[in-house]
């Protein structure tokens, strides 16, 4: 069943809520049913037709009354079948977005139940209505996706384009900084009009404008799934904001270290371990100000 009235027949019951399904999601029926449960408490007007022709037969004004009175009804009924018709159109076109704050992780599935779990601080956008035809979102933050089987699957962010048929992939995008790393199939990445072809086991990074292509990533997922932060000769600076992001702190440091290259990881369980674990490869001290503060100091 491919045409555009299944909510038309699903009214009339020729359909079933599970055949509509396939159109719509389990929120926007939800929405309908509402709508249709409002309409249902309207009382409809009593109409005799032997008292009508009596009354008729009494007196031409009474005979406007009654046109009066169904004219009223009919507008009432125009109007209700008006928020329905409008009601459709603004779910079907309504955006979806999923958002994290610092130190917060969530997992959710899209309606063709691929699976996304979305790092902390990152949104994903994205319209239901023929998803199917049109997988598309996008991406602010970072991102794991588990993609089922279908049509083209496409990541938009700011700093480049992901786009897939089926498979696990990790889509990270920062300040100045994006990168596609492939846990399985072929990832297609395109960033400022070219196009890179990464297949499984590799990655991609931008960083500063800077395009690298990485083999032999090692691992099924991300270390961020498993509550890990890990990093192999990234700028200090985007350590920090890392951390900052998992813990939702400020740290104070000198500026001279943010260019400087830090290999290792972080837990996202434990701040003192964490501190520990990026100040003592870089010869610092870490100085707790308080509960939202802390300072790296040179030892």
């Amino acid at each position: 069943m491919k045409d555009s009235n299944f909510l038309a027949k699903w009214l009339n019951s020729e359909i079933t809520e599970e055949e509509l399904k396939q159109y719509v999601s389990e929120e926007e029926i939800s929405a309908y049913k509402k709508i249709i449960s409002a309409t249902d408490q309207l009382e409809k007007p009593d109409f005799n037709l032997e008292e009508a022709l009596a009354e008729i037969k009494k007196t031409k004004d009474k005979t406007s009354v009654r046109k009066l009175s169904f004219i009223n009804y009919f507008y009432r009924v125009a109007a209700i079948l008006t928020v329905i018709i409008s009601s459709y159109y603004f779910i079907s076109n309504k955006t979806t977005n999923y958002a994290t704050n610092l130190a917060e992780k969530t997992v959710f599935e899209l309606p063709d139940q691929s699976k996304v779990h979305l790092n902390a601080d990152s949104k994903i956008t994205y319209k239901a209505k023929n998803w199917e035809t049109n997988r598309t979102l996008k991406l602010k933050g970072e991102a794991f996706f588990s993609v089922q089987k279908g049509s083209d699957f496409t990541v938009k962010s700011n700093l480049g384009t992901v786009q897939v048929l089926g498979t696990k992939f990790n889509v990270i995008e920062r300040a100045n900084y994006f990168e596609v790393i492939c846990y399985e199939g072929l990832v297609s990445v395109t960033y400022n009009k070219k196009t890179v072809k990464i297949p499984y086991g590799n990655s991609f990074k931008l960083l500063n404008q800077t395009p690298q292509l990485i083999e032999n990533i090692d691992g099924k997922q991300p270390a961020w799934l498993e509550n890990n932060s890990s990093f192999k000769s990234m700028p200090f600076s985007y350590v920090i904001s890392e951390l900052e992001r998992q813990y939702d702190i400020a740290i104070e440091y000198d500026s001279n270290y943010k260019e400087r290259l830090f290999t290792g990881n972080f837990t996202h369980n434990n701040l003192i371990l964490a501190l520990k674990a990026i100040s003592i490869p870089m010869n610092l001290n870490y100085i707790i100000i308080s509960d939202k503060k802390v300072r790296l100091a040179a030892e």
